[in-house]
């Protein structure tokens, strides 16, 4: 349940307090928290299986969970609340005081106030929320993270590296650290990038990377190489996923929602990624024994190449705008903008030959 809530509203809120051109590194240190987390899992469960006796491991790494939720705990009564959140609300004073406390200047406050009340304007020209193209990019977004098989990676390396021949479980767990670090490095360096060369580029480089050395994976289980070779490409993998898929699926969702749209439309994205998640999850292991390991990851680069064709072909670009400038390029695409100044000043950049264009 935490989990889940966190999926939704922390990219929403961070998408929502966020200058455009710091928009996509700010929203990346959500999804690098998550690795860093990943990380230290791996770190303790490899340091109490050599140190702690058995009795007390499994009750140690259970129990190391519990202290970062606790720090989040008593740090979330200092966040503000969103500026868009507090306009839907009515209550215009408290958004301009949160973009003041933000470092927006007088000017800058009223020009962004000004743009979410044109927002909201024409948000109620249509219904509330309606099922259409915002809401199936960010069903799309959240199942294409998922199925091309990262998650059946990151959860059964261990048994993988034991499959290719590494039969010492520190050995095993020391392999899941080194993932643990591809998947957390290459995001710091996709974190730095993303405002300067958009998302778009690091989505489809990273999709390609993720097809290419998963079927390099089917193809060492294929030939039975050796076992460092799995390792690398393990990391090679999680490595992939981290410069572009992994950090910046909930960022484009996010983005490409309206404010009146965004809670509904981020918590569909998050329902289909975490649903095509588990489905890979569960159906990892059997996969795996009616396929075999070749077969099963060259299953999931077929999936590798149909994510890349859907962040080429689907994917709009969303950098160096505003929030407000994206949703009004959307609404004059759908015919409800109808202002000179909009339809000069509020273009959204489109994917080239985009189903939903």
């Amino acid at each position: 349940l935490g989990v889940g809530v966190a999926f939704i509203a922390a990219p929403v809120f961070i998408s929502e307090v966020s200058p455009p051109h710091m928009r996509g590194e700010l929203n990346t240190t959500f999804d690098v928290a998550i690795n860093v987390g990943i990380l230290l899992g791996y770190i303790v469960s490899y340091l109490v299986q050599v140190i702690i006796p058995t009795s007390w491991n499994w009750r140690l790494m259970l129990g190391f969970g519990a202290v970062f939720p606790t720090i989040v705990l008593a740090l979330l009564p200092g966040l503000p609340e969103s500026p868009r959140w507090l306009m839907l609300d009515d209550q215009k004073p408290a958004a301009r005081a949160v973009l003041h406390r933000l470092g927006s200047t007088e000017i800058e406050s009223e020009e962004a106030l000004s743009a979410m009340e044109k927002e909201i304007e024409n948000q109620k020209q249509r219904h509330r929320f309606s099922f259409g193209k915002s809401q199936r990019l960010s069903l799309g977004l959240g199942f294409w993270q998922q199925i091309s098989g990262t998650e059946a990676v990151l959860y059964y390396s261990a048994d993988f590296l034991a499959r290719a021949g590494l039969e010492s479980p520190e050995k095993r767990l020391l392999g899941n650290i080194a993932v643990g670090f591809s998947k957390l490095i290459p995001e710091l360096v996709a974190m730095r990038l993303v405002d300067n060369i958009g998302r778009r580029p690091l989505l489809m480089a990273s999709s390609f990377l993720l097809a290419f050395t998963t079927f390099m994976m089917g193809i060492t289980f294929a030939q039975s190489w050796s076992p460092v070779i799995v390792v690398i490409l393990l990391c090679a993998i999680m490595a992939s996923f981290s410069v572009g898929v992994g950090p910046f699926t909930f960022l484009c969702a996010s983005e490409n929602l309206a404010m009146s749209e965004r809670a509904a439309g981020m918590t569909m994205c998050a329902a289909a990624n975490r649903c095509t998640s588990g489905l890979v999850a569960l159906t990892a292991v059997s996969m795996s024994e009616w396929l075999g390991d070749a077969g099963l990851f060259f299953w999931y680069a077929t999936f590798g190449v149909g994510a890349m064709i859907f962040y080429c072909r689907v994917v709009p670009e969303t950098s160096g705008k505003t929030l407000e400038e994206l949703a009004a390029g959307r609404a004059e695409a759908e015919g409800i903008v109808g202002s000179e100044e909009d339809e000069n000043n509020m273009q959204l950049v489109e994917a080239p030959h985009g189903i939903f264009t």
